[in-house]
C-alpha cells in the first residue's frame, strides 16, 4: 500500500466515526463497510470499475478547483450510471462544523448512482440530513434532493 492509499484509508476511518455534532452519526455512515477502490491516476484517465461501492481517484495536486469541477462535470456526463464528486485539498468542507474533506490530496470520488440513491434513501429516514446546510444538500444530493422532500411529506 502506498503512502497516499494509507492516508486515504485513514481518512475513510475518520469520516466513519460517529460524531456528537451529527447526533451520533458519522460524516459518511457507510464508508467503512463499503467496498472501496483507491487509484492514483491522472485527471484525464478516470474510468469507473464495476463491483465497487466507491472509487476514489487521487489526482494531480496542481489542478485549480475550477478545473477539477469541470472534469467532474465531464465525467458525470460521460458516465451516466455513476456520480462523480470532487474532494479538493484546498477547499475545506463541513457538516455541522465537522470537517468532511481529506485536506491533503485532490480526489475525484465515483459511485454507482443506483447504489448511492439506495443509501441516501435510508439516510433520509434518519436525522442525518438535518445537519447539512441547504446549499450543501443541493450541491451533493443533486437529483436525489427529492428524497428529502418525500421523507418530509411522509411525516
Amino acid at each position: 500500500m502506498t503512502e497516499k492509499e494509507a492516508y486515504i484509508h485513514e481518512w475513510i476511518r475518520e469520516v466513519s466515526k460517529s460524531k456528537p455534532e451529527l447526533g451520533g452519526l458519522a460524516v459518511c455512515p457507510y464508508a467503512s463497510s463499503s467496498k472501496t477502490l483507491i487509484v492514483d491516476t491522472t485527471i484525464d484517465n478516470i474510468v469507473p470499475e464495476p463491483g465497487y461501492d466507491v472509487m476514489i481517484f487521487i489526482i494531480e495536486s496542481f489542478w485549480r478547483p475550477d478545473h477539477v469541477i469541470k472534469w467532474v462535470k465531464h465525467y458525470n456526463e460521460k458516465f451516466p450510471y455513476y456520480k462523480f464528486f470532487e474532494d479538493l485539498s484546498g477547499r475545506d468542507t463541513f457538516i455541522a462544523g465537522v470537517k468532511t474533506n481529506n485536506e491533503k490530496y485532490n480526489l475525484i470520488l465515483c459511485q454507482s448512482k443506483q447504489k448511492l440513491s439506495k443509501f441516501r434513501k435510508k439516510l433520509a429516514e434518519t436525522e442525518y440530513y438535518t445537519f447539512w446546510t441547504e446549499d450543501y444538500l443541493k450541491e451533493i444530493l443533486g437529483d436525489d434532493y427529492k428524497l428529502l422532500e418525500k421523507s418530509s411529506e411522509d411525516e
